[in-house]
């Protein structure tokens, strides 16, 4: 039997520690509990949030409605592809997966959150995003609470963005996973190459294994862990520029670092060297601190409120946008 709770408290169930409370509020650890949640708002006709480990998440009030926590279990192995269960957490896969010898996932080592969340947000680091190793997703639709499957082309699969964050409509059960036993590895991007020769590694020659511990080391030492210090991680996205506004930022700023999107069209600036040559790095305001670490990354304190972070966040963006002429978008979901 569903066990639903009313006026939940979801301090315990976001990063920042933010103290808000759903008007009904369930953790469903199958896709039948997921249906039969599904089926009491559909009734009731109560809007229906879905939640994973609350990590990417910035809550801004109550929930009026529902709200479905996934922790729906479970790992498979079907030849090279994987299918995944929701409610397992991602780094856990991370690694399980390369105990079990099928690579793919190393780059994306210690992003914090579920897996059902890695395709909404579809996750990215050091030169590698979720969505070139999705095959398939389970889902069900919270309109109709029909179980679909959707092919890797039907989620529409962006920079830090998916259909899952456009449209809302889906609960996603499981991932279907297509890894490999091909020892091959990704180390283009620059800091990890970088942090590879400096440990006396090739990185054209270097395994899954020392990659994955390469960006451990590298994540560890400049993110700050949000159980210590509350955080959601990347606070904005990276820009994405065509070439004319590139110029013209490399114009007010010099040597603007940039990556080329896959089919060279686009300017992938990193947000973090715009916020901090802005001066904004360390900087606190109040209860809300731009990390030291890492100039993404906004740290709240005890006794703070999403407000204050949001108006922090604000002050950011618009000074960016009078410097430099271009606009920072926030990357966790606002509840």
């Amino acid at each position: 039997m569903l066990d639903i709770k009313k006026n939940y408290s979801l301090k315990e169930h976001n990063s920042f520690l933010f103290e808000y409370s759903a008007e009904y509020f369930c953790e469903v650890n199958s896709i039948e509990e997921g249906h039969e949640f599904i089926e009491f708002c559909l009734k009731k006709k109560l809007p229906l949030k879905i939640l994973g480990e609350g990590t990417n998440v910035v809550l801004t009030k109550n929930i009026k409605g529902a709200l479905l926590k996934v922790s729906i279990p479970g790992k498979k192995i079907l030849n090279e592809d994987v299918i995944i269960g929701a409610g397992e957490n991602w780094n856990d896969i991370v690694l399980w997966s390369l105990k079990k010898e099928l690579f793919g996932l190393e780059n994306l080592t210690l992003i914090p959150g579920s897996v059902g969340a890695a395709p909404v947000q579809n996750i990215g680091a050091y030169g590698e995003e979720i969505s070139s190793k999705i095959k398939s997703l389970e889902v069900i639709n919270l309109k109709t609470n029909e179980l679909i499957s959707l092919k890797n082309s039907d989620c529409k699969f962006r920079y830090r963005d998916s259909i899952f964050k456009k449209e809302n409509n889906f609960l996603i059960s499981t991932i279907k996973l297509n890894l490999s036993k091909n020892l091959n590895t990704n180390t283009s991007y620059n800091s990890l190459n970088s942090f590879l020769i400096k440990d006396d590694i090739d990185p054209d020659n270097a395994t899954p294994y020392q990659v994955c511990r390469a960006v451990n080391s590298i994540r560890t030492k400049i993110l700050p862990d949000y159980k210590d210090e509350p955080n959601v991680g990347s606070f904005f996205k990276n820009l994405l520029l065509d070439k004319k506004t590139f110029i013209k930022l490399n114009s007010k700023i010099k040597d603007v670092p940039y990556f080329r999107d896959l089919d060279k069209s686009l300017f992938k600036v990193p947000a973090a060297f715009l916020i901090e040559k802005s001066g904004w790095k360390g900087k606190e305001i109040g209860n809300v601190k731009v990390s030291e670490k890492h100039a993404l990354v906004l740290v709240v304190k005890k006794g703070s409120d999403s407000k204050e972070l949001l108006e922090v966040s604000s002050k950011i963006t618009k000074d960016i946008l009078e410097k430099l002429g271009v606009n920072l978008e926030i990357e966790p979901n606002i509840y």
